[in-house]
């Protein structure tokens, strides 16, 4: 391959730091990588939100936090197929369902539906007739109304407590009174194509961190801390820089850089995730139930009524809850979560000597509160500070939805604004 990389006056490549190793920032230094020296830096070595848990006993991965794509996909599809991963994508309908008072309600087809015993016809007709509604709607209008409100006023109390409020609970935790309007409405309308029997879902058979690992391989990555500072170039442990790409959780910057790059202050909730390796179900077919009931979780994730179990040789189940990053919640201990969540899942029959283990895993920044508002706040890859760029979960592609679609748009989208601001293209 030809050497396009851009030199400096005294002749050396242009160096270009890209902060976190994410998908926005593999994405990110794959693109730029023919055109400068590119390293990443990377605080956690055991990964963030797209990190994956190995088993040695059973000799298989999966990722920590649950994982899953969508067909309108079009970037992670298109850096699936680049690195000859395409034959491992499988794509399936993933049943949904509510749970209420220990029984788990399927919502899937119109008869199920019909059947389900919490809302009236009318009301059923309402929610349809919304879903309709939202995408004719210019979402952006609405930015600055709470999602509350919203709903309350368009549908009425019975949908808000009956429905709404345990999806909104179970996306945000306590946070779920901040979050506008608009967020709701952009996403009913982006997730409105389901088939007869439910949701259309995709899935890299064996698990995402093939992907990873592929597009880890091809650039450096340095695992440490990186302290960031400017002069005339950026300084990072030691090492000078052209540019410096920031991908990592914007509340990890520190407040020197983000002042000077005029970056807002966006507050982020947080993940705890239990994943359990069982020999037995809780439900015979639901992929995802959300639980209408208060509870220390808000969503039941059953990935092998997803994926076949002999890919696994168990049960793989996980127990979703947010929360925010000074809750008890996200810093009560290991052993007292996992009691609180084997509490609760007894609840819906599930037996605790089925369970071969547990494991509790934390992400204290695992993605922005769609708050009111916020649509103000959504950071461009350029920042007012010169050569210092901001992609990653606060960047447009992320909203409504943070995915690994959105992930990797940013990092494609300000590796195109990198090389034209250098001229590399």
């Amino acid at each position: 391959m030809q050497n396009t990389q851009l030199k400096s006056s005294n002749g050396v490549a242009m160096r270009i730091a890209i902060i976190g190793a994410g998908l926005s920032g593999l994405t990110a230094a794959n693109s730029l990588k023919e055109y400068a020296d590119v390293t990443i830096f990377e605080k956690y070595k055991e990964g963030g939100l797209a990190a994956s848990y190995k088993n040695e006993e059973k000799d298989y991965w999966i990722e920590k936090f649950y994982h899953h794509c969508f067909r309108g996909d079009d970037a992670l599809l298109k850096m699936i197929k680049k690195f000859k991963l395409s034959n491992k994508l499988v794509w399936k309908i993933a049943r949904t369902g509510f749970a209420f008072e220990g029984k788990i309600y399927p919502l899937n087809t119109p008869f199920e539906i019909l059947r389900y015993p919490f809302l009236s016809f009318f009301d059923k007709i309402r929610l349809a007739l919304f879903t309709i509604s939202s995408k004719k709607k210019n979402y952006r209008e609405f930015d600055d109304y709470g999602v509350i409100e919203g709903i309350r006023d368009e549908l009425g109390d019975k949908l808000l407590d009956e429905f709404f409020m345990p999806l909104l609970k179970s996306k945000f935790g306590e946070n779920y009174s901040r979050v506008s309007y608009a967020w709701l409405l952009a996403r009913v309308s982006i997730r409105s194509n389901r088939k007869y029997s439910g949701e259309e879902l995709g899935y890299l058979r064996n698990g995402f961190q093939q992907l990873i690992e592929r597009m880890a391989g091809e650039v450096e990555i340095e695992y440490s801390s990186p302290k960031i500072s400017k002069n005339a170039r950026f300084s990072i442990n030691g090492k000078d820089y052209d540019a410096v790409i920031y991908t990592a959780p914007l509340p990890l910057l520190s407040d020197e850089v983000r002042y000077a790059a005029n970056i807002p202050r966006i507050d982020y909730q947080s993940s705890v995730c239990a994943l359990i390796g069982a020999n037995g179900k809780i439900t015979e077919d639901i992929y995802w139930t959300n639980i209408k009931d208060a509870s220390v979780f808000g969503a039941i994730i059953e990935h092998t009524n997803f994926m076949p179990r002999e890919d696994y040789g168990e049960d793989l189940i996980y127990l979703a809850s947010y929360s925010t990053p000074d809750s008890e919640l996200f810093n009560a201990p290991e052993e007292e979560l996992k009691k609180l969540y084997l509490k609760e899942l007894k609840r819906y029959g599930f037996k605790e000597e089925n369970i071969n283990w547990i494991k509790i895993f934390k992400a204290k920044y695992s993605g922005p509160i769609f708050e009111k508002a916020y649509l103000k706040k959504v950071t461009e890859y350029r920042t007012s500070l010169e050569n210092f760029y901001i992609a990653g979960m606060t960047s447009p592609p992320n909203y409504p939805e943070r995915s690994m679609n959105g992930s990797i748009k940013a990092g494609l989208e300000v590796a195109e604004v990198v090389k034209r601001d250098f001229g590399f293209a």
